[in-house]
């Protein structure tokens, strides 16, 4: 698929069917096969074993960036890998961590940290996390996710810088992308 023809899918399906299918099915831009691909997500669900599905997003699945601010850029070999974790334990698990940072030491926080605390509850709201935004790097919850990301940045992704994400459920998983969908189309 080339610029155009993703710029196509964009506007002319409904978001939540591209969503679906980009996060359901198995065909992923940055894997050369679904094998290399299931490989891959077996390696992360053995670390991950109460999660309901884990599945690559972003460009490193359907070629093209999302985010506005990078203009439908195209998956490259500076891109990371973004991978999406549906799973409720994690997901409250790292809402309970953050919260309780905040309650502890949001006062004590700069402006900005205490504003992207504050963004960052909106987002676990919208029904998705992650434990890198603890802002303690004492958090053993963000340890443990620094050095799972880490274990995840093998040759089979080139070396590349892998972010993860927990989600509530599905629902929330293609939500989120919808309004990636919604923003791209712009």
């Amino acid at each position: 698929m080339d610029l155009n023809d993703f710029k196509k899918l964009i506007k002319s399906q409904a978001p939540k069917i591209i969503a679906e299918e980009f996060i359901l099915k198995n065909s992923i831009h940055a894997f050369g096969s679904e094998a290399d691909y299931s490989d891959y997500i077996n390696i992360i669900r053995k670390d991950h074993q109460s999660a309901g599905r884990i599945a690559i997003v972003g460009s490193a699945n359907w070629k093209f960036s999302l985010n506005p601010d990078k203009n439908l850029s195209v998956f490259h070999e500076k891109s990371d890998i973004d991978v999406a974790i549906i799973c409720a334990d994690n997901y409250l698990q790292t809402w309970d961590e953050l919260r309780s940072f905040h309650r502890n030491q949001y006062y004590s926080l700069g402006l900005s940290a205490r504003l992207a605390l504050r963004r960052n509850g909106e987002n676990v709201y919208s029904g998705f996390v992650s434990p890198k935004w603890v802002p303690s790097l004492k958090s053993k919850l963000r340890q443990r996710y620094e050095k799972l990301t880490n274990k995840y940045s093998t040759d089979s992704v080139g070396y590349r810088t892998v972010n993860m994400m927990y989600f509530r459920n599905l629902d929330e998983t293609i939500d989120y992308y919808v309004r990636g969908i919604r923003a791209a189309r712009g």
